[in-house]
């Protein structure tokens, strides 16, 4: 299995060469020599080019050049961020021209950062060149500006998107069309010059008000949305099902807050800030979404639950719960596989990569899938429910939960065994809890000098006993002489039991019961019950 794992993970240059020797020791040994020498004017074989080093600043992307762009003149690092334009300049002009994108920029681009290209490659289908991607237009006073990037290869490097010289020799107009005061320039310079995280004491002052009014709106609709709640189903909601309602109070909050800061994030002053807040956004709706629709999905499970069980239908009971965690656990996939996609990650890739190296991972994880087929098995034919008293596999219990790997079974000892699925579906399984009728099964055995005709009153009492009793059933019940052993006669007492709802601690009263009357009618027929052990009586006339 690991090797079949490894070879899975070689990349396809790997797999050439282990084909190659595996084919060349094929042919060797179906020939019983070496292979035949290659021909001696065949052309030398090329070693592969040395691979170009990765771009540090991540312009390989036209996402990256504009996000690595972004970043640097946010922290003012100008010489960095010209590094993102193409052409020569000095640094003065380099400076002021970052200074002027950067503002246009922020004013707002027709496209959102996160929909910008993060292929090496020219993503979008346009009247450009192929070296040439549009990532968005600026509205300008004199019109509409497009926002151009150029692939740019230079020898030794990897091939880097830069913003194109044509796009840069419109952007001094624009900004002089186009400049107005930046909000920075109503905050002291103190609050400018302070700098946490490299973010200015006055940014960290917006947000945290910006923050405060996100969650103040947010709390404020929560709790209109629980008072309605009430208001509406005020004679029809149990005290159970309203404290799960109100458990939905963090995520609805979550979610309401997520929505308001993606709203929210439009009109961040700068085009950074609008990137990350939106981020932010959609990444806490995402995971709050997921909350709530998992909370939502426990409530209704419980509900139905309740109902079923009310209706003595444990089976389906059992079911639901089973079908609530396995829906709960696909919600956890696909948060993962959003949030991986949200990162950058290529999902589709990664599930082509999973689909090739399924084999291995099935091999990995057949116990696991196993378990998970089991625990299905199980509910799904009525075997056991939770809340039944069985035996499985030599231990007796409690059944307290089935879950999707194993079963979780509370001894007589009050201790809590846990069985894998699979081997609850493979072995033996009593469920004491799906009887109809309760089995009364004594056998005794009397004196051995008790005359024929005691031994068949008692026979005849015990029958009237049992008949007399109305929970017994009167077909099953009787009382039989079964085998003459050297210590008396036995006799088998055999009945079945029922009542509606009753337990295996209620029949073993009425049993009780039973047993201390079939004594007493022995008592009094004026015999005794054998003893374990040879005894010798002596009268004492005959002493």
């Amino acid at each position: 299995m690991w090797v079949l794992f490894v070879l899975l993970l070689l990349p396809v240059g790997s797999w050439g060469v282990v084909w190659g020797q595996g084919l060349s020791s094929a042919v060797k040994s179906a020939t019983g020599g070496s292979p035949p020498p290659a021909d001696a004017t065949a052309a030398p074989v090329v070693a592969p080019p040395p691979p170009v080093p990765a771009d540090p600043l991540g312009r390989t992307s036209p996402h990256g050049t504009v996000l690595g762009f972004l970043r640097a003149a946010e922290e003012k690092d100008y010489t960095k961020a010209a590094k993102f334009l193409d052409g020569k300049r000095s640094p003065e002009q380099a400076t002021e021209l970052v200074v002027q994108l950067k503002y246009l920029l922020d004013q707002g681009l027709s496209t959102s950062l996160d929909d910008i290209s993060r292929s090496p490659q020219k993503d979008i289908e346009d009247e450009h060149r192929v070296t040439r991607e549009r990532i968005g237009l600026l509205k300008t006073p004199d019109g509409e500006m497009e926002v151009l990037l150029d692939l740019v290869k230079r020898p030794g490097e990897a091939s880097i998107w830069l913003f194109s010289q044509e796009t840069l020799d419109r952007v001094p107009e624009a900004y002089s069309s186009e400049h107005r005061k930046d909000i920075e320039d109503y905050f002291p310079a103190w609050s400018q010059n302070i700098r946490f995280l490299s973010v200015p004491l006055w940014r960290w002052g917006t947000i945290l008000v910006y923050l405060l009014m996100v969650f103040l709106a947010a709390s404020l609709i929560t709790r209109a949305m629980i008072w309605l709640f009430r208001r509406l189903f005020k004679n029809r909601v149990t005290a159970s099902v309203e404290e799960s309602v109100l458990a939905l109070k963090a995520p609805i909050f979550c979610v309401l807050g997520a929505i308001m800061n993606r709203a929210a994030a439009g009109y961040a002053r700068t085009a950074l800030s609008r990137h990350y807040w939106s981020v932010v956004g959609l990444i806490l709706l995402w995971v709050s979404g997921a909350w709530l629709l998992v909370r939502i999905t426990n409530i209704l499970v419980s509900v139905w639950r309740h109902r079923l069980l009310l209706k003595m239908q444990v089976e389906r009971a059992t079911l639901v719960s089973l079908l609530g965690r396995i829906f709960t656990i696909l919600v956890g996939l696909v948060l993962v596989l959003v949030l991986l996609a949200q990162a950058g990650v290529n999902v589709s890739a990664m599930v082509a990569g999973l689909g090739i190296g399924g084999v291995a991972l099935a091999l990995a994880a057949q116990k696991t899938l196993a378990d998970l087929f089991g625990g299905l098995s199980i509910v799904m034919r009525g075997a056991v429910r939770v809340g039944d008293f069985c035996q499985i596999d030599g231990l007796t219990g409690t059944v307290e939960d089935i879950g999707t790997s194993s079963l979780s079974l509370r001894t007589l000892g009050r201790s809590v065994v846990s069985i894998p699925n699979s081997k609850v579906a493979e072995v033996n399984l009593e469920n004491f809890a799906m009887r109809d009728q309760f089995w009364l099964n004594q056998t005794f055995t009397l004196r051995f000098d008790t005359p024929h005709a005691v031994v068949r009153e008692v026979l005849e009492k015990i029958v009237q006993l049992l008949l007399a009793h109305p929970e017994f059933n009167k077909n099953s019940a009787r009382a039989r002489l079964i085998n003459l052993t050297p210590s008396g006669p036995q006799i088998e007492v055999f009945a079945y039991f029922r009542r509606p709802g009753a337990d295996w601690a209620v029949f073993l009263g009425e049993q009780e019961k039973i047993m201390l009357q079939i004594l007493t009618i022995v008592e009094e027929a004026g015999s005794s019950l054998a003893a374990p052990i040879g005894v010798v009586r002596m009268e004492k006339e005959k002493a």
